[in-house]
Formats: C-alpha cells, structure tokens, sequence
C-alpha cells in the first residue's frame, strides 16, 4: 500500500496584493447592523452552539509510500445552507434565514470555536466567544471619557478640575486632557480678560497640574485644529514656559501646513514629485503624511503601465535615493504615534516595495499596531497581516490577539479583498505560529464571513481562499467546495501560474475524488498542462499538480501529464528541485498507469536525488517515500539506492 506525503506550495511566490489602504471602504448599499446588535447576535449564536470537535493532521494511507495528510472532516449537509454543521447552523440561523433561497451559497461551518486542533471545545459560560464583553469594555471607555467630560464642564473652581484629574486621571483621554487645561485657563480669567495671578501660581505649582500637562503633552498627536487651538490659548493664558508657548504656537502652524501637504501628496502622480516634497519640506511633515507619502510611492513606482509587464521605475535607485531615506527616516521616527490606517499603509508600502525592512521598524510598526486594533476597520486589520507575512515578518501574540479580538467584532463588515488577505497571512504563519497562538476561531469566523458573501469573490480570490484554508487544515463543507470549484473553472484564464497550481493542490488536501472527477477539475488540470508547456507555472506547483491527482485517483492527459514533469525537471540551469517537490512528483508519477519516467527524466531524477542526498537536504522520511514509489514510476529500485548511499 502506498503512502502520501502531503506538499506545500512555494511560500516564496508573490503573494496577492490586497487593494490600496489608502482608499476608503465601500460600504453596502443597505444599512449596517448597530456594532452592539451584532455583538449580542455573535453572543447569541455562540450560546447556542454545541461542542465541536476539531480534528488535527492524521497519517493518510494512499497505494505505496507515506505521509501525513490532514484530515478531510465530514460535514453534514445543510438544507438551506452548504453543509452547515449543526453548531454553524445555530450560530448562523439570523444570518441564513436572511438568505434567500436562490443563493447558490448559504452559511459555511465553524468547526472551531475555542481551543486549538484536535482538542474538543466545550461551550458554555467558560468557552463563549466574549465579543461583548470586549464591545461592552470599549463602550465603558467611551462612557467613563464623557463623564469625565462633563464633569469637567460642571465645574466652577480651577481646583475642582485638579480634583477629577487626581481621581480619574487613569481614564483620561487626550480630549479630556485638554478639556481640562482649557477649562483652568478659563476659571482663571476674569471678566476683564485678566489672569488671576496669585491663584494661577499656586494651581501651576500642585503636582497634579503637573501631571495634566504631561497628560496634554502626551496626547498631542491625537488632536484636531480646536484642541489645539485650546491648546494654545490655555498656555499663553496662563504664562507657561516660553518653550511650551512655542510648541503649542507651532503645532498649529504646521497642522495648517500638513493639511495643504496632505493634499499636495494625495494628488501627486509621479514618485519624482513626492520625492521632491520630501526634500523641500521635511519640517512640515507629520505621520499622517509621512505614511500617506510613502503609501503614493510605493503604488506609482509599482503600478503596471498598459502593454508593459514591468513597472517603468528602477527599484533599485528609487531605494538607493536620499530622498527615499530621508522618508523612510521620518517613518521609522514616527511609527509610534500613527494611527491603524497609517500603520497599514506604511506595511503596504513596504511589502510591495520589498523593501529590506530592518527588524526594529517591524517590531515597532507592529507594537502600534497591536495598541490601534480595538478601534480599526476590516481593511487595516488584513492589510496589516498581509504585509507582515509578506514580508516575513514573524508576529508576537500581543498583535495577533489584539487583530483577532477586533476581526471578531467587525467580521460582518469583511469584504472578500480582507478575508482573503487575512487568511492568506494565517496560512503563510501556520507552520511557525506556537499552540497558543493560532488564530482557528477567528479564521472559522473568517470561514463563515466568505461563504455567507462567496458569491462577491472573483475567481482568483476564490483560488487563493481555498489554497488557505488547506493550509490551515480548515476546509469548507463538500458543496462550498464544489461552488469554488465549478466557479473558479468558468474562468482559469482570470488565475495566474500560482493560482491555477494552488488551487489544484488544495483540493488534492481538501477534495474527493467526486471532485477530482469532475468536467470542472478536469478543465483546471488541462489548464495547468498547457501552461506548465509554456513555462506559466512554477515547479513546485507543477509537482502539487501531480500530487493533488495521486491524491484523488486522477490521470491526467498523458500530454499534459509530460509537460508537468518537463517543466519540474527540464529548465536548464536551474537549481535543484525542492524536496518535497521532488518526492510528490515521484509519488504523483508513481499513481499513473499510462505514464512513467523516460530514460532522460530518469536521469534527471535521479541527478536531483544525488545532489540534495550529497547535501543532506534528503532525510530518511523522503528517502523511504522515493524507494517505495521509484519502481511504479519507472525508476529503478537499485539506481536510486545508489544516488542515496
């Protein structure tokens, strides 16, 4: 009996590039459900919901050779929706029973609530999902910061005011902050327009004026042209050092400033004349602009003209100018005061600039991150996980819960461009992310959010979401799938290379052999062939190819079956093929009756085996599998213990 070793697609492709963060979210044409509905709905959905248990990997067995394999999890299927499991089906009962009944595509299931793979998730008061307590903590914020508000309003005494700092400075906000130092100025003044002297000196020196100026200080950045407008007055007002007068005086100014920059930036069409805005006006710059500047940059210089299949811009010098650092210098100064939106352009532009980040900046991009999520919106959320997975970048669990407790809150509001950059992220962390730290219950959420809006997805984005959730052994109910794929078949010419070869890898993780089966995977397969004849394909997918029709009991074309091997073997002067990829082949090849390796493929296997066994890079595991598949695929048994001794 042979054995399947399951293959991973090359992590090394480009990844999809989520749309721009700078532009603003569409919403739907209807009205959005209020956040704390659907909170209590999410609460609702959760109470109801029965204990599911989630399966981890599991040794599959397949004909000759081995390999671990995740295990395709049964779903029932759903009348209404595709295959809801019974939990999915209470958790999403509002939801489907909006649903009209010619929606091809109902709700997908949940098979994760709490906990991680393989262990059984127990519902009840302990294991409910607390969107709401973490909607109601942020309503308390927002409630506590008015009080504090009004009570600064309420009062008639400079003293009073240091009284609730004293008391309630904890839940200060930056408008609170200078609400109140505005406020003191103003108990202070007479009816003439006169400081009261003596009583200002003595309210200046408590230690709990000290404490609200930090307080101003600190909260700058967070205030718009009135506040600093208060700002300003109350300092001069009440004869502060001349070096905050100043401040104050020049925050004003340069806002002013900043704003007229911001549209200069936004309205900009060549990198040539932001540049040159950076270099003429540095000192107006804030962090608002600094990311909006870097985010037009990174799209001018990688946008596509029509007809040319490169972008006209050397990456190379764009990175090398001064003008460039001197930017980057002002984004790595200011990463710890932008907001969500401003850290998710900054990401972005990083990502697709391929920029060579230092750790530091990450590091402190991802800290701010990690403190704006609980107020941010779909969009900054993936597009923050997406750069930094692009970018390779290795996440603490302080961002990654942070971005998960919100994308819980807000999953209604997901488009298809987020959760398929979001997931996209998961999958590109799943085999490095800790127990602790993965993210199943928000991706079943993310789950969940795609099949209810599935019939908005592109067939590209639709490749891309089932090449995840196979990475993430979290795969959909049989007819989800089946949608994905007779879908994505209508149209394989809208795939690239890498889409076309993921998605048939992941239905050899995911599928039957109903779908293999199928006119639909049979169209994709043909595609692959041709392309693969045409060198549109990678090698590592090419090899998954051929593993995803091992898996599912499937012969491709004997032509296209030769281009697939062709093109994993025969481009001259490449390096040597992966591993993995290399054993999948083999195995792929090994399952076909109508074809095996000719006398120069044999060769070619075989000068790959020796080279990566002289290496090392062949261990025992893909070693056994090559001997328990070479002779099914033509190779012969003793030629191959030769290579490998």
């Amino acid at each position: 009996m042979q054995k399947v070793i399951q293959i991973l697609p090359n992590l090394d492709t480009p990844p999809p590039p989520p749309a721009s963060a700078s532009t603003r979210r569409e919403r739907a044409s209807t009205p959005a459900t209020p956040r704390r509905t659907r909170a209590r709905r999410r609460g609702m959905r959760a109470r109801t919901a029965g204990a599911v248990a989630a399966s981890g990997a599991s040794v599959r067995r397949v004909g000759k050779g081995f390999a671990t394999h995740p295990r395709i999890r049964a779903r029932a299927v759903d009348a209404v929706g595709f295959g809801a499991t019974r939990a999915g089906r209470a958790r999403g009962g509002r939801r489907a029973a909006r649903t009209p009944r010619a929606v091809s595509v109902g709700r997908g299931a949940r098979a994760f609530e709490d906990g991680d793979a393989g262990v059984d998730a127990p519902r009840g008061d302990g294991g409910r999902r607390d969107d709401g307590r973490r909607a109601g903590g942020e309503r308390e914020r927002r409630r506590r910061s008015r009080e504090i508000q009004e009570s600064i309003g309420a009062c008639e005494q400079a003293f009073e005011v240091l009284k609730i700092v004293g008391e309630s400075a904890d839940g200060f906000n930056a408008v609170n902050s200078v609400t109140a130092m505005y406020k003191i100025s103003r108990l202070l003044t007479s009816r003439a327009g006169r400081l009261r002297r003596s009583e200002a000196k003595q309210v200046c020196a408590d230690a709990r004026f000290a404490e609200l100026l930090e307080m101003v200080e600190g909260g700058v950045q967070q205030l718009d042209k009135v506040g600093l407008e208060h700002r300003r007055w109350a300092y001069q007002k009440l004869a502060l050092p001349s070096e905050y007068r100043m401040k104050a005086a020049l925050s004003i100014r340069l806002l002013d400033r900043a704003k007229d920059l911001q549209g200069d930036l936004m309205d900009a069409s060549d990198v040539e004349v932001i540049l040159t805005t950076v270099e003429e006006q540095e000192e107006v710059f804030n962090k608002v602009n600094a990311s909006t500047a870097l985010h037009r940059v990174a799209r001018l210089a990688t946008q596509r003209v029509p007809g040319q299949t490169k972008p006209s811009l050397d990456r190379a010098a764009l990175l090398g100018d001064e003008r460039f650092q001197t930017l980057m210098n002002m984004v790595d100064r200011m990463a710890g005061e932008m907001s969500m939106q401003g850290v998710s352009n900054v990401l972005w532009a990083l990502a697709r600039l391929e920029y060579p980040v230092q750790e530091t900046l990450l590091d402190a991009l991802s800290a701010r991150a990690a403190t704006q999520a609980s107020s941010a919106e779909p969009k900054n959320l993936s597009t923050t996980l997406w750069a930094l997975a692009a970018l390779g970048h290795k996440p603490r669990s302080k961002l990654l819960k942070a971005i998960a407790d919100q994308a819980l809150i807000v999953v209604d509001d997901f488009r298809a461009p987020d959760v398929v950059n979001m997931l996209w992220a998961y999958a590109r962390w799943s085999r490095y992310l800790p127990p602790s730290d993965r993210p199943m219950p928000v991706v079943q959420a993310m789950l969940d959010q795609a099949v209810h809006t599935m019939q908005s997805y592109t067939p590209y984005q639709l490749a891309n979401l089932c090449w995840s959730l196979a990475m993430l052994d979290c795969p959909p109910s049989p007819r989800v799938l089946e949608y994905i794929l007779q879908t994505v078949a209508l149209e394989p010419g809208k795939l690239d290379g890498t889409a076309l070869t993921h998605v048939l890898w992941a239905y050899g993780v995911m599928g039957t052999p109903f779908n293999g089966a199928s006119s639909d995977f049979a169209k994709l397969l043909r595609e692959a062939g041709r392309r693969a004849g045409a060198g549109q394909v990678g090698r590592t997918g090419a090899a998954g190819v051929l593993w995803a029709c091992g898996r599912l009991g499937v012969e491709p074309d004997a032509k296209d079956t030769a281009r697939l091997v062709d093109r994993i073997y025969s481009k001259l002067g490449a390096k040597t093929v992966d591993p993995q990829a290399l054993v999948h082949s083999v195995w792929g090849v090994s399952t076909f009756e109508n074809y095996s390796f000719d006398d120069k493929m044999k060769k070619e296997v075989l000068r790959n085996v020796h080279e990566l066994s002289s290496t090392g890079a062949i261990g025992s595991v893909h070693a056994n599998a090559l001997r328990d598949s070479a002779e099914d695929s033509g190779i012969p048994l003793s030629s191959l213990d030769k290579v490998l001794s």
